[in-house]
């Protein structure tokens, strides 16, 4: 779940229980798993000292699938630590074993990550061999996930060959698995997670396609990438306000709604109880950590029910999965005359932004992701830090600057219309309305983006869209609600 350091706590009070009770092939596989969760944190040489304790271990007990796996691991951390050959070394080593013991699964990871080696040695063609022979298996064993991850492999080997319109089958072939995966999943925590550990798949894919675009203009190649955009986007928030309008309790056993209502009612109490704690003039700081460790153990047994629900419920299981709308269904159901859509993509060496009014859509390459972070994070010191933000100059240039990169290549189709924003990555923290308007030929202007704008940002505009469908038989209101909320954002408070 991306929980790395819950997963370290967990494993390390596993470890000397292992050890104390004499338990030495569980203890190898332990310490495996701590040096794997390092080398997903990035610490590499942390992750190298914990393989190196499980290897011997797991050569002593006999566990030769065990050993596979280890080698296959310290392989991984030389590979990201760049020394190629010395992980082609233990991969070789592992692939050896795996096929002694008949580890086809396993098999075709090594396989893989062979692959991906001669990939960063730049042999794209030795490391297709080696994805096809991975993906052949992968599909004997039924390994869907693993599929998935070697035909993105297979794209991107492609790609570095020049063969653009071959990858982009690949890659569609690879997102039709994810998307077939995800559906099966029940919990929205777990496929929210899910999802992001292949939000990759879906940048490379409209690189792809714009860099396709760039190639032959007039195939609708953008038309895709901003189809793909919304995909990325949308989906989970889609089905959650499809579950929403579905009254998915109807139906399901009344035991698990009664455990729902008791730790909704704990959670609450708990919640109440820790703001009376913090509220006073020194609070007891080891009651609120043990009310806040408390508090995520009722969330998890929380979520837990929420899944259960879920996957018991009739109504539920009758729902169908929500597609995100096409370009022609946003330009009708969510657009107007009177008013643009901006929606962005950022990417590891450029990004994008489709600007898509009622009848037409023109895409821009923007700068790498970096370079808008960069300018983002400047423009957001600027305005929130107590010292710079009195220093209207500073202000002015770090508002210029990000407009002049993320504005400034749609300023002369913004006129005085509402524009619908659809932000990407650190873009969700920009405060748009505090950006100055970008420079257009013919015009003097320096104001701010709200002096002359609508502005409504979105999480994607398919959206929009089905909560207008959703909501079209639904009377207008006969008052005006006006919400002040507590701006407290813990887990429990957010429902």
């Amino acid at each position: 779940m991306g929980e790395k350091q819950k997963a370290l706590e967990y494993y390390n009070l596993s470890l000397p229980l292992l050890q104390a009770t004499g338990h030495r092939s569980g203890e190898a596989s332990t310490l495996s798993n701590i040096g794997g969760v390092y080398l997903a944190l990035g610490e590499q040489l942390k992750a190298l000292e914990y393989f190196n304790q499980s290897l011997p271990l797991r050569q002593a007990v006999g566990d030769r699938n065990g050993e596979a796996i280890t080698l296959n691991n310290i392989g991984s951390v030389y590979s990201a630590l760049g020394e190629e050959q010395k992980a082609l070394k233990y991969y070789n080593r592992s692939l050896l074993l795996l096929r002694a013991t008949g580890d086809r699964t396993g098999e075709a990871r090594i396989l893989s990550n062979i692959g991906l080696v001669y990939s960063e040695l730049g042999e794209q063609q030795k490391a297709l061999d080696y994805y096809s022979q991975s993906l052949s298996l992968s599909r004997t064993v039924g390994d869907r996930s693993w599929e998935a991850r070697i035909l993105y492999n297979i794209a991107v080997a492609k790609r570095y060959r020049g063969n653009l319109t071959e990858a982009l089958k690949d890659v569609e072939m690879a997102i039709d698995i994810i998307e077939n995966l995800r559906t099966k999943i029940a919990s929205p925590e777990l496929r929210t997670s899910y999802f992001a550990t292949v939000q990759n798949y879906y940048e490379f894919y409209i690189d792809l396609l714009m860099q396709l675009h760039k190639q032959q203009p007039n195939f609708n190649y953008n038309i895709k990438a901003f189809e793909a955009s919304e995909r990325s986007r949308a989906r989970s928030l889609l089905e959650l306000l499809q579950e929403a309008n579905a009254k998915i309790r109807e139906g399901v056993a009344p035991d698990l709604l009664q455990q729902e209502q008791k730790l909704q009612q704990q959670l609450d109490a708990i919640e109440k109880r820790r703001i009376e704690l913090v509220s006073l003039p020194n609070p007891n700081l080891t009651q609120v950590e043990a009310l806040n460790k408390q508090q995520q153990e009722l969330l998890q047994q929380y979520q837990q029910n929420q899944t259960q629900i879920r996957s018991t419920s009739p109504r539920y299981a009758a729902l169908t999965q929500p597609q995100p709308l096409t370009l022609p269904q946003i330009q009708k159901q969510v657009l107007d005359d009177n008013t643009i859509l901006l929606q962005y993509s950022l990417g590891k060496d450029r990004s994008y932004l489709w600007v898509v009014t009622a009848t037409k859509i023109t895409s821009y390459e923007l700068p790498k992701r970096a370079d808008i972070e960069t300018a983002a994070r400047d423009f957001l010191d600027a305005t929130t830090n107590p010292v710079l933000r009195d220093f209207p100059k500073r202000v002015a240039a770090a508002s210029s600057n990000l407009s002049q990169l993320i504005l400034q290549p749609a300023a002369a189709e913004l006129g005085q219309k509402r524009l619908l924003i659809v932000p990407d990555g650190i873009l969700h923290y920009t405060p748009f309305a505090a950006l100055t308007i970008p420079q257009v030929a013919g015009q003097n202007t320096n104001n701010f983006l709200i002096t002359q704008h609508e502005i409504i940002t979105l999480p994607s505009a398919s959206t929009l869209g089905i909560l207008r469908q959703n909501y079209a038989d639904r009377k207008p209101p006969n008052q005006t609600l006006a919400i002040l909320a507590d701006p407290v954002f813990s887990q429990a408070r957010i429902k």
